[in-house]
C-alpha cells in the first residue's frame, strides 16, 4: 500500500448477534446501491482450512460480530474471516443483483449462496485468481447473485489477505445502479489518473532539457503513486497482470516502496534539506536506507509479508511527519518554501486525516470521505506541479544570475590577467632591457672577438626570451580580441633582410640550408603594421627551422601590383622536416598543439605561434594554407594584401641629421625610472647623444618636484613605479600641479607593459608617444626627435 495512505488498525466493537441470521426482504423498493452492513456478521477463524459446512457446523458458537459501518476496516491482517447475511425475495419474479464486497487488492473473496439447505451458487474471486476466471469481469471484486421467487437466501463469503487491510463494504447493485456508479468512478478516476500521467510526463521533458535532479525524482514519485493506486483500485490487475505471480504478488509493496523512495528523495532535494538540521539530515539517509532494505526484503523473502504491510504505511507516516517538519523548520530559518508545495503537503495530510476518521466512523460514509486519500493525492499532485512549475521560475532566473555572476567574474578574471600579464611583461622586460641594452653598449665599445660571440649569444638568448614573452602577451590580446593592425608606411625589404640573416644564422647552427627566392622584386614602401608582418613570416620561419632536423628550409617571396593601388604579398615558407600526420593538419591552428605531445619535450616552445600566425593573417583579411606530409616536410602559404605607400618618406625622417642634431643640442631630459639597472641603460643610450643632459627620478612624486625646480625639454616617463606611478605623475603635470610652463612638456612613456589597453591609456591621458622595454635605441631616438620636432612646430605656430 501507498506509505503516504497509512491505514491504522482499527478497534472494532462488535454487536453479537444470539439468534438466527439476519436478513432483509429485497423487493421492496431499496434505493439502490444499498449497504448490507446492517444484516451482516463477521467472525474470524483460526483456521484458513475451515469448509462452508465447518462453518455451518459451527454456528452460533463462533462469535460473529455485526458491521456497524458501511465500510468496515478489519486492518492489516493475513487471518481467515467468514461473512454471513440472509436476503429474502417476497415477489414471484427471481431477483439479480450485483454484490460488490471486499477492496480489488483482497486475495481470496469466496461466496457461497445456500437455499433450502443447498449450495446454489460458489463463486470465487480476488487477487489470487485470474481475471478471466472471475465471476464478474470488473477492477472490483463482484458476485452477480439471484435470489429465487418467494424465497429466501443466505449467504457466507470468506475473506482471506496475506497481510493488507481487508475492508469489507457490502454493496447491493442492480444493472443500472451498477452502471452509473462504474461511469462515476471511470470519470473520476480518470481525472484523477490523467493528472497523475500528464504530471509525470511533462515534467519528465523539463528533466532532460533542464537536468535537474529533483524533477527526475518528481516524475518517479508521480508514475509509481499512479501504479500504486492502480493496483489498489484494481486496474493493474486487470490490464497488466491479470493471473496471480510473483510480480503480481509483490507490486502493491514495490510500488508503496518505491514511492516512498522517490518522495524522500524528490522532498530532501526540492527542500534542500541537507542546508537545515544535522537531524533533519540523517533523518533523510535513514528514511532512504529504511525504503531500500524493505525493498530488498520485498523483493527477495516473501515469508514476511504479513509484515511488510504495515511497515511501508509506517515508513510513509513517518516520511509525511518529515516533510511537515522540514518545511516548518525552513520558515524558521528564514528560508521561503514555495506556497504550492506547502499546500501540496498540506491537501495530502487533510485527506489522510479523513480517510482515517472515516474509518473510525467518526464522520459520515460517503464518496468524498471513502475516497479522502485518493482525492488528497490528486490535490497534492496538482499543486506539487505548480510547485514545480514556479521550480521551473526560479533555476531560470537562479540560471539568469549565475550568467550575470560568470560574466562578472569573467571580466574580473580577464582584468586580474591583464594585470598579471601587464606585470608579468614589466618584472620580464625590465632586467632584459638591462641585459640588451647593457651588452650592445658593451658590444659596440670592444674589439676583443671573444667577448663579442659571447654578447652575441647573450642578446641571440635574450631576443629568443623577448620573443615568447611576446607570443603570450599577443596570444592573451587574440583572446580578448584587442589585437589590432598598426597603418604606417615601412619597408618590406628591411623586413626579409633581417629575417634572411637571422633564419641563416639559425640555419647554420643546425647544419640545414637556407635557400631565398624573391620574384618580382618592388621597392615601393607599403602601409600596415611591420612589426606584425615580421612576427608572421618570423613564426613561420622558427617553425620550419625547429622542426627540420637535416635537408633545406626555403623562404620565397612574391610580389604582384593589383587593382586599387594594392599589392599582393604571398610567402612560401618551405622544409624538410619531420612534417604533419594527415589527420592533425587541422589542428594546427589550434593554441597550444604542437603536431606531437612530445614535440614539447623535444622541440620546445608554447605551441602558440601557429595560433597567433593564423589570428594575424585573419587580421590582415589574407589566407594561409599549409599542406604537409609524415617524414617529407611542410610547405605554408601565405597570402596578404598590402597598400602602397603615397609617399616614401619615414615617419622618423622630420629633418636631416644635420638639423636633428641643432635640434638636439643643449636639451635637457627628466628620466622618471624607478629601477637602476633600467637607469643605467638608459645612462649609456643618452650619453651618446651630443649636447644632450639629463636627470633622472625613481617615481612620480620626484618627477613633479623635479618639474617644479628645473625647466626640462622632454620626460621620458616609465609607468609602473612606487610612490607614484607614471599614469598619476603625467596627469598632475598636464593638470599644471607642477607648474604652468610645464603642462604641456613633451612626454614619452618608456614601459616593459606592451597590452593594449596600457597603450590606449598612455595617449588618452596626455602622453605624446610610447615605446617599450627592452629600450631600442634607434627608436627611442626618433620618438624623441619627433616629439621635440612637433613641439617647435607648435610653438612657432603659437
Amino acid at each position: 500500500m501507498n506509505p503516504l495512505y497509512l491505514c491504522i488498525t482499527l478497534s472494532l466493537f462488535f454487536i453479537q448477534v444470539d439468534q438466527g441470521i439476519s436478513q432483509i426482504s429485497v423487493d421492496q423498493k431499496l434505493n439502490l446501491p444499498y449497504s448490507l452492513h446492517s444484516i451482516a456478521e463477521i467472525v474470524q477463524v483460526d483456521s484458513s482450512e475451515y469448509t462452508l459446512e465447518d462453518i455451518i457446523q459451527k454456528g452460533n458458537s463462533l462469535e460473529y460480530n455485526a458491521l456497524e459501518n458501511p465500510i468496515t476496516d478489519l486492518g492489516f491482517t493475513d487471518q481467515t474471516y467468514w461473512l454471513r447475511f440472509a436476503l429474502s425475495n417476497d415477489s414471484k419474479l427471481p431477483l439479480t443483483f450485483y454484490l460488490e464486497t471486499a477492496r480489488p487488492i483482497t486475495d481470496v473473496v469466496h461466496l457461497f449462496q445456500i437455499h433450502n439447505g443447498q449450495i446454489i451458487s460458489d463463486q470465487l474471486s480476488g487477487d489470487l485468481v485470474n481475471f478471466a476466471d472471475r465471476p464478474f469481469n470488473h477492477r472490483k471484486i463482484i458476485f452477480p447473485i439471484t435470489i429465487p421467487a418467494s424465497s429466501s437466501s443466505q449467504f457466507y463469503i470468506k475473506y482471506q489477505s496475506d497481510g493488507e487491510v481487508i475492508s469489507i463494504p457490502l454493496e447491493l447493485n442492480d444493472t443500472s445502479s451498477l452502471v452509473a456508479t462504474s461511469f462515476f468512478n471511470q470519470l473520476i478516476f480518470g481525472f484523477f489518473y490523467g493528472v497523475l500521467f500528464l504530471a509525470g510526463a511533462t515534467y519528465l521533458f523539463f528533466y532532460f532539457g533542464m537536468k535537474e535532479s529533483s524533477f527526475l525524482y518528481y516524475v518517479a514519485y508521480v508514475v509509481s503513486i499512479a501504479f500504486l493506486h492502480m493496483n489498489l483500485d484494481g486496474y493493474f490487475f486487470q490490464f497488466i497482470t491479470q493471473e496471480p505471480g510473483w510480480f503480481a504478488n509483490r507490486s502493491l509493496l514495490i510500488f508503496a516502496t518505491f514511492s516512498s523512495l522517490a518522495l524522500t528523495a524528490y522532498a530532501y532535494f526540492y527542500l534542500k534539506a541537507v542546508t537545515t538540521t544535522r537531524f533533519i539530515k540523517k533523518s533523510y539517509e535513514f528514511m532512504f536506507g529504511a525504503n531500500v532494505i524493505l525493498l530488498i526484503f520485498i523483493l527477495t523473502y516473501s515469508v514476511g509479508q504479513a509484515y511488510y504491510y504495515p511497515i511501508v504505511n509506517a515508513l510513509g507516516f513517518l516520511l509525511l511527519i518529515l516533510i511537515i517538519l522540514t518545511i516548518v523548520q525552513s520558515y524558521r530559518s528564514g528560508k521561503r518554501v514555495d506556497i504550492f508545495f506547502s499546500v501540496g503537503i498540506a491537501c495530502l495530510t487533510l485527506g489522510f486525516v479523513i480517510f482515517i476518521l472515516n474509518n473510525f466512523s467518526l464522520i459520515p460514509n460517503s464518496f468524498l470521505t471513502s475516497n479522502a486519500s485518493k482525492l488528497g493525492t490528486g490535490a497534492e499532485i496538482i499543486f506539487l506541479s505548480l510547485s514545480m512549475a514556479n521550480r521551473i521560475r526560479l533555476l531560470k532566473s537562479e540560471k539568469e544570475e549565475m550568467q550575470e555572476i560568470a560574466l562578472l567574474r569573467a571580466e574580473e578574471s580577464n582584468d586580474i590577467k591583464t594585470f598579471f600579464l601587464s606585470n608579468m611583461s614589466h618584472e620580464l622586460r625590465t632586467p632584459l632591457n638591462a641585459i640588451l641594452g647593457l651588452s650592445k653598449s658593451i658590444l659596440s665599445n670592444t674589439d676583443d672577438t671573444t667577448i663579442k660571440n659571447n654578447l652575441e649569444v647573450i642578446q641571440y638568448s635574450s631576443m629568443s626570451l623577448l620573443g615568447s614573452i611576446n607570443d603570450i602577451l599577443d596570444y592573451s590580446k587574440i583572446e580578448k580580441g584587442e589585437l589590432k593592425l598598426a597603418q604606417v608606411d615601412f619597408d618590406l625589404q628591411k623586413i626579409i633582410q633581417e629575417l634572411k640573416l637571422i633564419t641563416n644564422q639559425k640555419s647554420r647552427e643546425k647544419g640545414l640550408e637556407f635557400i631565398y627566392e624573391e620574384r618580382n622584386t618592388i621597392n615601393t614602401k607599403l602601409v600596415g603594421d611591420p612589426i606584425r608582418l615580421k612576427q608572421i613570416l618570423s613564426n613561420v620561419l622558427n617553425n620550419a627551422t625547429k622542426f627540420t632536423q637535416k635537408g633545406q628550409v626555403k623562404l620565397l617571396v612574391n610580389t604582384e601590383e593589383i587593382a586599387g593601388n594594392k599589392l599582393l604579398l604571398t610567402l612560401d615558407v618551405e622544409d624538410t622536416g619531420v612534417g604533419i600526420a594527415k589527420e592533425k593538419i587541422n589542428r594546427i591552428f589550434d593554441s597550444f598543439s604542437q603536431e606531437q605531445i612530445n614535440d614539447k619535450r623535444n622541440y620546445g616552445g608554447f605551441g602558440i605561434g601557429l595560433c597567433i600566425v593564423k589570428a594575424l593573417v585573419d587580421l590582415h583579411q589574407g589566407t594561409i594554407k599549409v599542406s604537409s606530409a609524415k617524414n617529407e616536410g611542410t610547405v605554408v602559404h601565405i597570402s596578404l594584401e598590402l597598400d602602397k605607400a603615397i609617399s616614401s618618406q619615414k615617419p622618423q625622417e622630420l629633418m636631416t641629421p644635420a638639423q636633428a642634431e641643432k635640434l638636439m643640442k643643449g636639451r635637457h631630459f627628466l628620466v622618471v625610472e624607478d629601477n637602476t639597472v633600467n637607469q643605467l641603460v638608459i645612462k649609456s643610450i643618452l650619453r651618446k647623444w651630443q649636447g644632450v643632459s639629463f636627470d633622472f627620478a625613481n617615481n612620480g612624486l620626484e618627477a613633479l618636484e623635479a618639474v617644479k625646480i628645473k625647466p626640462y625639454d622632454l620626460i621620458l616617463m616609465d609607468l609602473q613605479m612606487p610612490e607614484m606611478d607614471g599614469y598619476e605623475a603625467t596627469e598632475l603635470i598636464r593638470a599644471g600641479n607642477s607648474g604652468i610652463n610645464s603642462a604641456n612638456i613633451p612626454m614619452i612613456a618608456v614601459t616593459a607593459d606592451t597590452t593594449e589597453k596600457t597603450k590606449s591609456r598612455v595617449f588618452a591621458i596626455g602622453m605624446d608617444d610610447y615605446i617599450t622595454k627592452p629600450i631600442d635605441a634607434e627608436l627611442l631616438y626618433a620618438s624623441v626627435e619627433k616629439a621635440l620636432y612637433l613641439e617647435k612646430i607648435k610653438l612657432n605656430i603659437e
